[in-house]
């Protein structure tokens, strides 16, 4: 920022000739920055002062606190304050101060005037530039705007009509006696003119036969009249370019003007004839379905029929599976079972009653032991001694109840083969899996305990909806299945685990596993890689049939040499 140069004289002409130059510097300033930093200059150079700075509203005094005091003065009451080299004036109009400006080191005026007079005279100045300033800024920023509003305003009608000239919809707007003020050229083609001005200031009977004009003047009146707008409606149009009838889906709103009042209808229509030919095929399709379905439902009869047969077919042979496995098993669990079963048995009862008897008779003795002689007593005490006769007696109960505990569970495994034995039920109920893991093994125990080591892996899992004797017959003929493929001796884990929405029950073996051009076929009825007379293939089948009726499924890995592992996965959801 260049100062004012003055002549060395300081005659009051030349000071005069200074202030006001500097007031035109100052008045000259085109942006308010320029008006603020002449300010400063012109205050600078005529008062002598070493340095000058501008304080905006919000701008901080840098000096002590006798010159903060001074400029919060001056901000409040507008005063030109002159104290200790120290000057103050402020800018701005009589509502508000724009600034403030501080002259520290004032030595003395250029002028012979008082210093408070040229820093007034400065800050009227400078008020006068800033306010002519900002309204040229402001004169400028509107200028920029309308210049921005009208060239926006152009662009929207531009985009406008492209965008209403170019979408797939019939656009115009009527008065009050259905005339067009406005049309597309959608609707320019369907009245059978070349362009949309040629629709302006005509009704529909200039363009369409009378009975459709009529129709659309009295809906667009019903609108008018009644103020209700018109959504959606189908109505027949002929398309006066092609000639050709076809369907149509209008809306029909309200125009009104700045006052609310209406003066007209704005009407937006698009084509639905395709729309309407594709329904006609549709329902003929729809027509020719129905009696399709009717045809397949009759069949469907049929076939429910022999559903049934079959499946009154699969439980016999289900059935006849089961007693095939039971049968199979039968002659070994006789061989372990009934030859000690009957002689214990029959003679048990008698024999815990002989005992007690016995030790009834003991006691008898024992009463009268006393009456003896004492060289007769000593044998006697010697023998009781030596046989623990009160262990005798303390244990001889126990040994009792844990041989009928005994012959219960043999009754147990009894009844477990009358229960394989017997068709199963058509009621799912809720069953323990690990409980009828545990009873098919007691069954199949004859066939497997000679063949491998069983391990049981449970989780705990939770009990399961389901038909548990179809259940049980799932793993008898996974279990015997497993045993079979162990040559000599081997190792069947049972496994059991689940989750939220499944349980499962794995058997692994590590037999001689199943080749894999087999597996593809396992679970077919009448496959099987037996001998001819050791199986009948239905096994897995009858396996595959349960699962699947439990909308389970059971999937199978195996290795040639190694071993096999079926997993069945059954939904807990009822």
């Amino acid at each position: 920022m260049s100062k004012l140069t003055f002549p060395e004289s300081k005659s009051d002409a030349l000071a005069l000739a200074a202030l006001a130059q500097g007031l035109h510097r100052i008045a000259a300033a085109a942006v308010a920055d320029n008006v603020r930093q002449e300010t400063v200059a012109v205050a600078v150079t005529l008062c002598g002062a070493e340095r000058g700075v501008w304080l905006g509203e919000a701008d901080a005094c840098a000096g002590g606190a006798s010159v903060a005091e001074i400029v919060e003065h001056v901000r409040r009451t507008r005063e030109v304050v002159c104290t200790g080299g120290t000057a103050c004036f402020a800018v701005g109009g009589p509502a508000r101060t724009s600034g403030v400006v501080l002259l520290e080191h004032v030595r003395a005026a250029e002028s012979g005037a008082a210093l408070p007079d040229i820093l007034d005279i400065i800050a009227t100045a400078a008020s006068a530039a800033l306010a002519n300033a900002t309204l040229r800024e402001q004169t400028r920023r509107a200028r920029d705007m309308r210049d921005k509003s009208a060239a926006d305003l152009a662009f929207e009608q531009t985009l406008l009509r492209t965008l209403v000239d170019n979408i797939p919809f019939r656009v115009y707007a009527k008065d009050r006696d259905s005339r067009f003020l406005f049309g597309n050229n959608r609707m320019a083609r369907l009245a059978g003119v070349e362009a949309p001005p040629q629709l302006i200031g005509k009704t529909d009977y200039d363009f369409f036969p009378a009975e459709l004009a009529a129709k659309y003047f009295a809906d667009e009146k019903q609108v008018m009249d009644s103020g209700q707008s018109l959504f959606d409606y189908e109505e027949l149009v002929e398309d006066q370019d092609t000639g050709e009838l076809g369907w149509t889906v209008t809306t029909k709103v309200l125009l009104r003007d700045e006052d609310g009042s209406v003066n007209g209808i704005v009407g937006i229509g698009y084509d639905v004839t395709q729309r309407k030919q594709m329904e006609a095929r549709l329902r003929e399709r729809t027509q020719a379905l129905e009696e399709a379905n009717a045809r397949l439902e009759t069949e469907k009869a049929h076939q429910q029929i022999l559903i049934r047969k079959l499946s009154d077919m699969q439980g016999q042979l289900l059935q006849s599976e089961k007693m095939a496995s039971i049968g199979l098993l039968a002659a070994g669990v006789a061989h372990e079972i009934n030859n000690p079963l009957a002689f214990i048995s029959s003679n048990f009862g008698a024999l815990e009653r002989d005992a007690k008897d016995i030790l009834r008779l003991i006691s008898a003795f024992e009463g009268v032991e006393g009456l003896l002689p004492g060289d007769a007593r000593a044998p006697v005490a010697f023998m009781k001694q030596d046989i623990g006769l009160d262990d005798i007696r303390q244990d001889l109960d126990a040994l009792f109840s844990e041989s009928r505990e005994g012959l219960q569970r043999v009754k147990h495994i009894v009844q477990n083969l009358k229960d394989f034995s017997r068709p199963g039920g058509t009621t799912k109920e809720m069953a323990d899996l690990e409980q009828g893991l545990n009873s098919t093994l007691n069954v199949a125990w004859n066939e497997i305990k000679y063949k491998a080591d069983v391990v049981k892996e449970y989780a705990g899992v939770p009990e399961l909806y389901c038909l548990p004797s179809q259940i049980n017959q799932v793993f008898l003929n996974l279990l015997i299945n497993a045993a079979h493929a162990i040559e000599d001796r081997g190792r069947i884990v049972v496994r059991t685990g689940y989750d939220d929405k499944a349980v499962w029950v794995e058997i692994e073996d590590n037999g001689s596993g199943i080749a894999p051009e087999h597996l593809d076929h396992i679970f077919e009825p009448f496959f099987t890689t037996k001998p001819i007379g050791k199986g009948t293939g239905l096994g897995l089948s009858i396996v595959y049939g349960i699962v699947q009726s439990h909308n389970g499924t059971i999937d199978v890995k195996s290795t040639v040499g190694k071993g096999t592992v079926f997993r069945v996965t059954l939904p807990r959801a009822a």
